[in-house]
């Protein structure tokens, strides 16, 4: 392979140990006029405009700038087809490669063998969703595997534990002969998550696919899309059952993809309750962000609303940000923010297990969210029987009842969130018939029996066709 890389900043440094020795670079690209003409690990700098004159097979971006550098390279005349991301070659590199953690024994008896694809492992909802997927079938008699590129240890660890068999295949989202060689051993593939859309598009052509969509922010599906721009799309999906998790997800993938989900594969979540786990306290009464600290998730819309509270009734209430925090500039300012109010804590990321001991102190499960599909925090606050204040902006508000079974305001609002925070305050006699209702939202949509019936319905619709759209 010969190769051209188009970048020689810290992304490729970091990198570039990856890259087989047998592989022969032909060139640097840099639009830094400083360093063209020089060398980097003995190979000439040039400038991308000298593009035309080199010989190679593939141009890798190796930047965070991928995209424009994309852009550079099209209108210098340069083919789609022979400008790799990053991803691509590293899929290239690790192509054929299993790792296998078993968490299980596998039944060669059982009703059929099914392949779940999935992204990046770890305690966010997409993945959650599938290792779920995962458990209730295998409860169910199927044998299953939760294919995904990588991994959190700690996630991998814990769910294989659980009796979840995973397999780490790092060529993924790509599909080349090997892995469809392997694919060829199950009966049907259900692909997890809209940036697994390469999987779901190749793996058609020789397996039923039902891909399940949880995604809904905008820019996510302009990225994903743009970057397989001429490679997926509307004919190459026409053998996939595509079902969403909700409405919130169902309308944007149809905005890009018009009227192609007409049917919606809600998820649904371990019952972890135990008896009066929710039990009413006097005080502290405990809100809770749970998720990754994010502009989406709208932490900062959490934590304005709490600086807005009166101080007389802050004394006796606890505020959590749970969830990963990073060290970009939304996180450190959400950092900042919090730090001059004494009632919230930032905890960090916590586990399955210390997320539900959390739990047991929490009142008030807040997802002010800008935008979100179905998230699972809130799913498991119903199933706890918690009192749940969502933004209108979440799918999870199809399922809420105002003032009934939970609390809905408005996504963006500092104001309004407050407002519903102070309800809260100031009703906790209430409190506990709105548990109550929280939870029978649970039951009543969201156990792993109810689950375990749609998913099995919709793998029998993808497997005889039937789904098809006339």
């Amino acid at each position: 392979m010969r190769i051209v890389i188009f970048g020689v900043g810290g992304f490729y440094r970091e990198r570039k140990h990856k890259i087989p020795a047998m592989w022969e670079i032909v060139a640097f690209l840099d639009n830094n006029p400083k360093l063209q003409g020089q060398k980097m690990d003995g190979v000439l700098i040039l400038a991308p405009g000298n593009v035309s004159r080199l010989s190679y097979d593939k141009i890798v971006l190796m930047s965070a700038s991928e995209e424009a550098m994309k852009d550079q390279l099209l209108k210098l005349g340069i083919d789609r087809k022979d400008i790799w991301y990053w991803e691509q070659l590293a899929s290239e590199i690790c192509r054929g490669e299993f790792k296998l953690y078993c968490g299980g024994n596998y039944a060669d008896s059982c009703k059929k063998k099914i392949l779940i694809v999935s992204s990046h492992l770890n305690y966010t909802g997409g993945p959650l969703a599938a290792v779920y997927a995962a458990r209730v079938l295998q409860e169910r008699g199927y044998a299953v595997f939760v294919a995904a590129p990588s991994g959190d240890e700690a996630f991998i660890e814990e769910m294989t534990e659980g009796g979840i068999r995973i397999v780490l295949c790092p060529a993924l989202p790509y599909i080349h002969s090997e892995e469809l060689a392997w694919i060829e051993l199950f009966d049907a593939v259900l692909v997890n998550v809209f940036p697994m859309i390469p999987s779901a598009c190749e793996i058609s052509r020789i397996k039923p696919v039902l891909w399940w969509i949880h995604e809904s922010e905008r820019k996510l599906y302009e990225n994903i899309l743009h970057r397989f721009e001429g490679q997926v799309g509307g004919q190459q999906l026409e053998k996939v059952n595509i079902r969403a998790v909700s409405r919130v997800a169902q309308n944007r993938f149809n905005y890009c993809f018009p009227d192609r989900i007409r049917e919606l594969l809600s998820y649904g979540i371990p019952d972890e309750k135990k008896e009066n786990s929710f039990s009413y306290r006097a005080e502290p009464l405990v809100f809770a962000i749970i998720g990754m600290v994010h502009q989406g998730k709208a932490q900062d819309v959490f934590v304005r609303a709490v600086t807005q509270l009166p101080r007389e009734e802050k004394r006796n209430l606890q505020f959590l940000i749970i969830g990963p925090i990073g060290t970009d500039a939304y996180a450190g300012s959400i950092k900042e923010m919090a730090s001059e109010e004494p009632s919230i804590k930032i905890t960090g990321l916590l586990t399955r297990s210390e997320i539900h001991k959390a739990f047991e102190k929490i009142d008030v499960v807040v997802c002010p969210s800008l935008e979100d599909s179905l998230p699972i925090v809130v799913t498991e606050g119903m199933m706890y029987g918690k009192i749940c204040i969502v933004s209108e902006a979440t799918g999870t508000a199809d399922y809420i009842k105002h003032g009934k079974n939970g609390l809905i305001c408005k996504a963006g609002d500092p104001e309004d969130l407050c407002e519903k925070m102070r309800w809260v305050i100031g009703n906790r006699e209430n409190l506990q018939e709105m548990g109550n209702a929280a939870r029978q939202v649970y039951e009543k949509y969201f156990t792993m029996d109810r689950f375990g019936d749609r998913l099995e319905k919709a793998l029998t619709e993808t497997l005889d066709g039937s789904w098809r759209i006339e």
